[in-house]
């Protein structure tokens, strides 16, 4: 189990894609992984986005991974509400940041100053990016496609 100020050097690592070609957001059913490095050139990171099990076109799951397993963020764009450890409901969309002792059983409200339009797909990767620390220029995320 990670620390919480392993945790938190983890989320405010500046991080690189290791990919350039460009992105295209899976369509429903698929799911895509984008590889990321820190900056560090210590720690990997994995992307996901996540389509697949829904008929739902609008769900998607959006995580980050450390080493592979470790979920340290997940925004959840549609589906059910969430219950949190407190008893809290959560409503779609939400975020789940790993907290030490937790996991991913929280999650909270989403900012829409940071994610300013779930609606779109392609606009959410580009907002979980940022927030994920990925560093500018990334031209492979400037050409982000939505295929619906």
């Amino acid at each position: 189990m990670l620390a919480q100020d392993e945790i938190d050097y983890l989320l405010d690592l500046i991080k690189i894609l290791t990919d350039s070609k460009g992105i295209k957001i899976p369509s429903p059913e698929e799911s895509l992984e984008l590889q990321l490095q820190g900056k560090d050139d210590k720690e990997k990171f994995i992307i996901e986005v996540n389509r697949k099990g829904t008929i739902n076109v609008k769900k998607c799951t959006f995580q980050t991974r450390h080493q592979k397993s470790i979920v340290l963020l997940r925004l959840d764009i549609s589906g059910s509400p969430h219950r949190n450890p407190n008893g809290d409901v959560i409503h779609c969309p939400h975020l789940h940041i790993f907290k030490e002792g937790y996991g991913t059983s929280w999650a909270y409200p989403i900012d829409d100053k940071i994610f300013s339009n779930v609606d779109n797909l392609a606009q959410t990767l580009k907002d979980f990016l940022l927030y994920n620390h990925v560093e500018e220029p990334y031209p492979a995320i400037m050409q982000i496609q939505t295929l619906i």
